[in-house]
């Protein structure tokens, strides 16, 4: 899952070198989390947790790396001048924490009316 948001967001940065994409990083590094959390009726155990989590921070920061090289990142940042890579690093970053927590939480229920 991870790896088909960042061959998305790859598409879309190469297409379009001076648009961010603020939120890919992010939603690269929880998509297999959240993905697999979803089917499960229990949090994770720690091992597979950190497995989900580390392989979206390698796909993204290995995405990142990719689109610095080939020179895609040339957009703005949100707190304006500044490194977009760094941006990137910082949105992984939430990325993680948002996934790790994702997976040690209770699944939600949802409610008929």
């Amino acid at each position: 899952m991870s790896s088909a948001v960042a061959l998305t967001w790859a598409l879309m940065a190469t297409t379009h070198p001076t648009t961010t994409y603020h939120f890919a990083p992010l939603i690269t590094v929880a998509a297999a989390a959240l993905y697999v959390r979803a089917r499960r009726e229990r949090p994770l155990t720690f091992r597979p947790m950190l497995s989900l989590a580390a392989g979206g921070t390698l796909i993204s920061m290995f995405a990142t790396a990719v689109l610095e090289n080939v020179q895609a990142l040339q957009g703005p940042t949100l707190w304006g001048p500044g490194s977009a890579v760094a941006e990137t690093v910082a949105a992984i970053a939430i990325g993680l924490l948002l996934s790790l927590t994702a997976m040690i939480g209770p699944r939600r229920r949802a409610t008929h009316s």
